[in-house]
């Protein structure tokens, strides 16, 4: 089994091969050295030349590593150089050889790249290969090399020779693959932890960009060590600046330096060109290298601020509205007292066509100012509602019916029959309703047709009410809500304000579909899950 993956067992081996090269290379130089100026007990002269065979044979390595599998290259390559320095012992002395020691390097090679198993496999095979050998020289099967006195080696020394060359076998394979393993086990793990070490920057990296809030680290003089996209986007932010310098000033330093005293986390506010900012300052001890860290936690407050201040608009405006509420109900008893006096006076007083002119002037706008404030008075009653079931047919009926009386040009077509029941204050609806189809009327000036449809649409009722009077365009449809706007010369620009204010009491659901000329449709659906 091997004991890395092939990718990595690849490019090892192509190194390995270039390791073998040089260790055969730098064997020939120094034995050509040796030849040339020294003198030794055997012929030198082979030896070079199987050295020189065998660095031939390895660059051969190199294109069989993309054609064989290199596990298999491996194992080709281990077997030949154990082959090559048996061939190298023999020609150098059999068991008393200088080259002895190189069976060594095969069994690193293979405890670093093997298993434990095939690495005692090798040392086994190292040995036999050199026993085998011994034994056929010592037996005299095959002769010593030409040129090569040995002399008579006693058995003792020859099997002394050969159990330690067992021994320093074994030994060396099973403590080499045992730390060889242990170190890859090692690496492994290092590795696994790299890794995950890895993912999780990798991860706290991801949701600090991610986040809402500005995040800034910064050394205790302020330095800037880390931030994100938010704090670069509030702060306008480079890695230069000073925190201190851009977020505090300087009679706050003493509340930050009581922050990493006490390790209570500071609170204060900034406003920026383009922001407003809340800032959580706290303070992290001994991190990393860093003895004392500040960390800035900042949100941007604009939207809220904003809130706020539209809050207390409302609220001023919810004040002067009560107090107009209350001025308009003072004036409205004297305003029936002038209209009653004066229509009093009408007809006990014998005037001529001007006054009495002047006199009916007075009626009608007293009356038509009576209109405006009980309409207004209307508006700002925020009464509970009275939540009731009820059929919404009948309730059309009443109102159109009172609306014909003063109507001549103007045609209501009833399009729906008796049974749609709803859910809520019949008084609110009944001005809902009154003040759809007065604003359907005046759209026509008071001619025309004006179709109400009433259905029962996926289990909510539907009221649509349509008139083909002046239409209005996308602009004018966005402006009808505003209180006192008014397309009309007369009334005072409050009934589509009242009817959004009941349809949101309830809950319900409101379109407004207009074309220019075209004429008008407002769909009301009384229910809380709209069908449009």
């Amino acid at each position: 089994m091997i004991a890395i993956d092939d990718q990595k067992l690849g490019k090892k081996v192509v190194f390995l091969n270039s390791i073998r090269i040089a260790i055969f290379l730098t064997l020939t130089l120094v034995s050509i050295i040796i030849w040339l100026f020294f003198n030794v007990h055997f012929d030198i002269l082979p030896v070079i030349i199987t050295q020189v065979a065998a660095i031939a044979v390895s660059i051969l390595f190199f294109p069989l590593s993309s054609l064989l599998r290199f596990r298999l290259l491996l194992y080709l390559q281990l077997t030949f150089d154990i082959l090559m320095i048996t061939l190298l012992v023999y020609l150098s002395g059999g068991i008393i050889s200088p080259f002895y020691f190189l069976y060594i390097l095969p069994i690193i090679v293979a405890s670093i790249f093997l298993s434990r198993r095939d690495t005692v496999i090798m040392a086994t095979f190292s040995f036999i290969s050199f026993g085998i050998l011994s034994d056929l020289l010592y037996l005299g099967v095959i002769p010593y090399y030409p040129n090569i006195e040995v002399g008579e080696v006693p058995l003792g020394t020859f099997i002394y020779n050969l159990l330690m060359s067992f021994i320093a076998f074994a030994a060396f394979s099973i403590m080499a693959s045992y730390y060889f393993e242990r170190i890859r086990k090692t690496g492994d793990q290092l590795k696994n932890i790299q890794d995950d070490l890895q993912d999780m920057i990798l991860l706290n990296n991801s949701v600090l960009e991610r986040m809402e809030n500005g995040f800034i680290t910064a050394d205790m003089k302020g330095r800037i060590i880390s931030y994100n996209v938010k704090a670069a986007h509030f702060l306008r932010l480079k890695k230069t600046d000073n925190i201190f310098e851009l977020l505090l000033p300087k009679h706050d330093l003493a509340k930050i330096k009581k922050t990493w005293q006490d390790n209570t986390p500071y609170y204060f506010e900034k406003k920026m060109p383009d922001f407003e900012l809340g800032v959580t300052v706290s303070s992290l001890k001994k991190i990393s290298t860093f003895e004392n860290l500040l960390v800035f936690l900042i949100t941007d407050l604009s939207a809220m601020k904003k809130i706020e201040k539209q809050l207390q608009e409302k609220e001023h405006l919810a004040l002067i509205g009560g107090m107009a509420a209350g001025i308009a109900h003072e004036i409205r008893n004297p305003l029936a007292s002038i209209s009653g006096s004066v229509q009093f006076l009408q007809k006990e007083l014998t005037l001529n066509s001007e006054c009495r002119s002047l006199m009916d002037i007075i009626v009608s706008e007293s009356s038509r100012l009576s209109a405006f404030i009980d309409e207004f008075l209307n508006f700002s009653k925020q009464a509970p509602l009275e939540i009731m079931d009820f059929d919404l047919a009948p309730l059309l009926d009443e109102v159109v019916e009172m609306l014909s009386l003063n109507l001549r040009d103007v045609r209501f077509l009833k399009k729906f029959n008796s049974g749609h029941w709803i859910a809520a204050d019949v008084n609110k609806i009944r001005q809902l309703v009154w003040n759809l189809l007065n604003n359907a009327v005046k759209a026509m000036n008071e001619k025309g047709e004006i179709e109400i449809n009433l259905f029962r649409e996926r289990e909510a009722v539907t009221l649509s009410i349509k008139d083909y009077g002046v239409g209005m365009d996308s602009a004018e449809i966005k402006k009808i809500f505003t209180p006192f706007y008014s397309k009309f010369s007369f009334g005072i620009g409050l009934g589509m304000t009242i009817v959004k204010q009941i349809v949101e009491e309830h809950g319900f659901k409101m379109d407004i579909k207009s074309a220019k000329k075209l004429g008008t449709e407002v769909v009301i659906c009384f229910s809380k899950s709209p069908t449009f």
